[in-house]
This record gives structure tokens, sequence and C-alpha cells, in this order.
């Protein structure tokens, strides 16, 4: 079977256990058991603090080099952009060397806000962004729908550059989740999994916490997927997937049922 990465948005949740990690086990032992059951890993906390090369690099120790990384970028790189963003730019790339360097960094993840509207200003600054990190794999999100269009997926393919296919509700203003308006570019096929929980997207909990994400996949929903990958990977595509439905351990369950699928598809 190709190499086809599936995983979840984060692993340090205690309520996963029971549910995905052994009900006794440790969380310093959660990613040592994490890598024996998938093959790639979204970290989400560098989105809140910045990481450095030596953080970055304990997770791929401790993880006995079996997984590849897709590390999200600071918030001060897409939600809270101020002048000195080239400075937190040179940081965040620094960081990512040592994963580079053992061939473990799968992407690097900027995911930008609804706020963060389609603009000349915003697209000159997305430029500058994607120049600073030349050479590494780049995925962006974008969680507005101005941003879905044929123009911006040329400039993100002429930088090498790939963009999210997102699965979420579909609400005004968030992206189509469809491949027809949403399509892979660059050499990476990157599908993340936010669950479609319409009711919670918007609300107060949901905006500021976790139930916007408090969604299960069924298998028809998973199955709906798999001719996706399959036609991503005929592409040559880097496949990436991975699940933010974290509430109640079910992007852990999903995972595993879609690495299942997939394998039994190849």
């Amino acid at each position: 079977m190709p190499e086809i990465l599936i995983g979840t948005s984060g692993y340090d949740y205690p309520e996963w256990r029971g549910v995905f990690y052994p009900a006794g086990l440790k969380r310093a032992d959660f990613l040592p058991y994490y890598a024996t059951q998938f093959n790639a890993l979204e970290l989400n906390n560098s989105f809140y603090n910045m990481p450095t090369a030596e953080r970055l690099l304990s997770f791929w120790e401790r993880s006995g080099g079996a997984l590849k990384f897709s590390v999200k970028a600071n918030r001060l790189l897409t939600h809270e952009i101020g002048r000195d963003w080239k400075s937190a730019a040179q940081e965040f790339f620094a960081a990512l060397k040592p994963l580079a360097q053992n061939k473990s960094l799968a992407s690097a993840l900027f995911q930008f806000p609804q706020s963060f509207h389609y603009t000349d200003q915003n697209r000159m600054y997305l430029s500058a962004l994607l120049a600073q990190f030349r050479g590494l794999p780049v995925v962006v999100e974008f969680r507005h729908a101005e941003w879905v269009r044929p123009s911006v997926f040329e400039g993100l393919e002429k930088r090498n550059a790939s963009i999210v296919f997102c699965d979420m509700p579909q609400l005004k203003n968030l992206p189509d989740g469809t491949l027809a308006k949403t399509p892979f570019v660059g050499s990476n096929a990157y599908i993340r999994m936010h669950g479609r929980n319409e009711e919670a997207w918007y609300n107060a909990e949901g905006q500021n916490g976790s139930s916007r994400y408090c969604y299960e996949y069924s298998d028809d929903e998973l199955s709906s997927f798999v001719p996706i990958v399959r036609q991503a990977n005929s592409e040559r595509k880097k496949v990436q997937m991975y699940f933010n439905n974290h509430p109640k351990g079910s992007g852990a369950k999903n995972a595993r049922r879609m690495r299942e699928m997939v394998e039994a598809a190849f």
C-alpha cells in the first residue's frame, strides 16, 4: 500500500482513555502508544505556544521515529498578525528544522480564521508568508469561501503550496465542502475532518470551545472519502487525512476506521 498518512489533530486527550488509549495508560505514554496505531499526527498546540526545535524533536524521539508530523502554525502568523510577523515566521521555520532534517515533517499547516477575507492586503501577506517557508511542505486552510476561487488555486500551485480540503458544515461563508469547489493543488492532498455539527458551529460554546467539533462520522460518511483518497493517490499527491473531531474520542475512532477502509481499498 502506498504511504497514506492518517491520524488525528492532537493526541494528548485524557478523555480518550478507555475509548482509544488503554484505561490505565499514563499521559507520558500517550504518544508512544499513538505511534503504534497511526503513521501521522497533526500537532495543534503550536498554534497557542510557539514551538521550539527542541520540543518538536522530542515528539519525533518519543514516537520512536514512527510518525510523520503536520505542525500548525502559531497564531501570530494567522490570527494575530502584527508588524513583527517575519520574526515569528523565522522562529517557526527554525522550530521545524529537526523534523525536516529527519524526514518527518509532513507539512506546515497555516489555518486562517473566517475573518481573514480575500483582500489585496491579505493576498500580499499570504504571498510574503509563503515565501518565508519556501522549500518546506506548506498547506493553507481558509475558513472563508471568498478564497475558494481558481486564481487562489493557481497562486498556491505556483508557490508549491497546497490548499486544505475541509470537511465541515455547509454554512454561509464557509468553504464549499466538495472537491468540485476545492480541488487538491500542490503536492499534497490534505484533508481535515472537522465534523458536521451545524448547530454548535456558531454558538458561543462552539466558537470558544470544542463543542463545534463534537461529531462522530458514520461508516457511510467515511467510505465516501475512499474514492477521494484513491484518486489523489493516483495523481501522485501525498495524501494526509487528520480528524479534528476529538471530543469523546470520536476522532481517534474515526481515524482508525478510516485507516481500515483505506487499507482494504488498496
